[in-house]
């Protein structure tokens, strides 16, 4: 027993250190990228832009019901409110993820109802719901483990979505590897499903260790005043969700299945930058100071921002000189799709090199002029996708894409340094992070 002890700790020691940590990122990348292989592998390109579909009813729906608890929660977080509120971390997101949890399986509910409806009505439908029926029961799963994931990346603890992502990729995997060669859709999504519900209870597993509350505090109701704080940020996270999720909602509507699978394969590989981006962004410490001194000074930020910018270059750049292997991989026709990898990229850099602002932004909340940020965002992606998606198909929903976080990350930046103590002028505001 003692020597099975030392051997565990001595495990555990490994995969907190930096080697252990990169392990486990890049067993992430690697099991993402095998996964979407593997589905454009086994299914023809029409049948996978009908299954990547699915994919945006569960993570699309579930990022517009998350909005304002996500947003509510980067702001207690990252603003390091629990002393000042008395309700710990822990405690309310665990308040928030029941309210979440009761949301999402009320639209779910709903969603049901309207699927055994078209059944009955419209049998030619049956392999399309039987499809798309296990991405609407994911959707409380997906909710969930979205909502705790974010959390743990407002508090900096960014393997803990890595490591969640690898259920789903792995349900995935299996189910290529063990379904027929003349396997329904639904045998895969039925996969997501299974992975999607393993994956939030590793999550709440990861949240429940990094933030620790007491069963007593935790079983409290939310009260009166944080409700409507949190329903205050409905429209802005709904603006959030329609910014992130916007215009890929209008290509799956408008596109065709091939142009669908071709952006879902792009997209999924862009993701991997999100694996490793924000561990590096950290290398320098965090922009928020441990207590309430002084404000961030000008000089503190254009650091961070200049640290960010390094980081997102330099893990980007490769992967842009890589791309055209990296999509060979796919085949055809996934192996065409350079521009739609190429802009997809350039959202994970802008996003990469404004992350210091964002923070900073949540965290000297200004809720007219983040609103209009974050609209502007929105609007502007999906009206770029619904005016182009006839012509360029994909390429206007990446293209949509990229402006919605040109508008976010520089509005961000913009409002860091008319906060930040040292600008004169008559703009110049008071600002402090906390």
């Amino acid at each position: 027993m003692t020597k099975i002890a030392a051997i565990l700790r001595g495990l555990s020691a490994f995969w907190r250190s930096r080697f252990g940590e990169l392990s486990l990122r890049l067993l992430g990348a690697a099991l993402q990228v095998l996964a979407t292989w593997a589905l454009v592998r086994a299914l023809a390109p029409e049948d996978a832009g009908v299954y990547f579909r699915g994919f945006v009813i569960a993570l699309g729906l579930g990022t517009l019901l998350r909005g304002k608890y996500e947003i509510y929660m980067a702001q207690h977080i990252i603003g390091r409110r629990a002393a000042s509120t008395g309700i710990s971390n822990g405690a309310l997101l665990t308040q928030l993820a029941r309210r979440l949890l009761l949301r999402s399986s009320l639209l779910c509910a709903v969603l049901l109802v309207v699927t055994a409806d078209l059944d009955i009505q419209a049998p030619q439908l049956q392999t399309v719901l039987q499809t798309y029926l296990p991405f609407v029961l994911a959707l409380p799963c997906v909710s969930l483990s979205s909502l705790l994931g974010e959390a743990l990346r407002a508090a900096n603890r960014t393997l803990g979505i890595v490591v969640a992502t690898y259920a789903v990729n792995l349900s995935i995997l299996l189910a290529v590897a063990l379904a027929p060669a003349d396997a329904s859709l639904a045998v895969y999504s039925w996969a997501f499903f299974l992975g999607s519900l393993v994956a939030a209870g590793a999550a709440v597993g990861l949240a429940w260790r990094a933030f620790p509350a007491a069963m007593q505090e935790s079983s409290r109701p939310a009260s009166r005043e944080e409700l409507q704080a949190v329903d205050s940020l409905e429209l802005i996270g709904l603006a959030r969700g329609a910014q992130l999720w916007g215009p890929l909602c209008v290509l799956s509507i408008w596109a065709t299945p091939l142009q669908m699978a071709q952006y879902a394969v792009a997209a999924r590989t862009a993701m991997i930058v999100d694996f490793f981006l924000p561990a590096l962004n950290l290398a320098e410490g965090d922009l928020m100071p441990a207590a309430r001194p002084m404000p961030a000074p000008q000089s503190s930020l254009v650091r961070q921002l200049s640290v960010a910018l390094f980081y997102s270059c330099a893990l980007v750049v490769p992967l842009l000189v890589l791309s055209p292997g990296t999509l060979a991989l796919y085949g055809n026709p996934y192996d065409s799709n350079l521009a739609i990898y190429a802009l997809l990229l350039g959202v994970q850099w802008v996003n990469g090199a404004g992350r210091p602002a964002v923070r900073l932004a949540v965290a000297a909340w200004d809720a007219r002029r983040i609103g209009l940020v974050i609209g502007s965002g929105a609007v502007a992606g999906v009206l770029i996708c619904s005016l182009g998606v006839a012509v360029y198909g994909a390429i206007a929903a990446a293209g949509g894409s990229l402006i919605g976080a040109l508008i976010l990350n520089g509005g961000a930046i913009q409002m860091a340094f008319r906060g930040c103590p040292g600008r004169s002028g008559p703009h110049a505001q008071s600002f402090d992070p906390l």
